[in-house]
């Protein structure tokens, strides 16, 4: 989605999409890994997961990291520059997560670290060739909304079990409410009046996407009782992800 928006051909370069992939992927697992060296973290089925194949995921870390190695002598300088940055930032926040308790006040706003990252590498990868004013808009909506996502999931993790040291644990659950209907709000007015004023049809498309996302999200927090039975929450959660193919296929 990002991409059309700033290469008229839609061409998206493979390499750089398969190092972005393998990239999150890897900082998943090592985040797992850091997190399964705190006595004091609560275990969650994520958690036991990745203790259970530590060898297994080790093994698919060194071979994806070397396979992105590899893939790096393919992708635009400008993008291996921004490759640069966001892995310094990811390694900084790796290295700090991987020292402060799950108790450390500090480790709580691991979500807005999270989504930061997250938003810089791929939107700020696909976006590099064209920034506007409206694409940058488009990326600021889309970094409030990853941060809504991860505190919705903060949250729910929190009511199913009220042992884990997370964002949402820290702010309480009607402050973390009032977080996730304050996102959606900003997105739904920021969107709409961006619509009106972009001059590309595509970005108005864009913009209805990601209002879409954010009111799904808030739906989510609003029907806890239901969308916490089975983790449906995160199902829906991280299904709002591909809403972005119906304006691209």
């Amino acid at each position: 989605m990002f991409w059309k928006l700033s290469v008229d051909s839609s061409h998206i370069p493979i390499p750089v999409v398969t190092i972005l992939g393998f990239s999150v992927w890897i900082v998943y697992i090592l985040d797992r890994f850091f997190d399964n060296k705190k006595t004091s973290q609560s275990s969650t089925e994520r958690h036991t997961f990745h203790k259970k194949h530590a060898k297994t995921l080790w093994i698919c870390i060194g071979f994806s990291t070397l396979f992105c190695v590899c893939l790096l002598f393919f992708i635009p300088f400008k993008i291996f520059l921004l490759g640069i940055v966001t892995s310094f930032l990811t390694a900084t926040y790796l290295f700090f997560i991987s020292k402060v308790s799950a108790q450390n006040p500090l480790q709580h706003y691991k979500e807005p670290i999270t989504a930061l990252v997250y938003v810089i590498g791929v939107f700020g990868t696909a976006i590099l060739e064209k920034l506007t004013f409206w694409n940058i808009i488009i990326g600021l909506i889309f970094l409030l909304i990853a941060f809504q996502n991860l505190l919705l999931f903060s949250l729910s993790e929190f009511k199913q079990n009220p042992a884990c040291h997370t964002l949402a644990s820290n702010f309480g659950v009607k402050k973390s409410n009032n977080i996730i209907t304050i996102i959606t709000i900003l997105v739904i007015l920021i969107g709409t009046y961006s619509r009106y004023f972009s001059v590309v049809e595509y970005q108005e498309k864009v913009f209805s996407v990601e209002i879409l996302m954010s009111t799904i999200l808030l739906t989510i927090n609003l029907l806890d009782s239901f969308f916490l039975t089975n983790d449906r929450y995160r199902w829906v959660g991280d299904g709002i992800f591909l809403l972005p193919l119906f304006i691209i296929l």
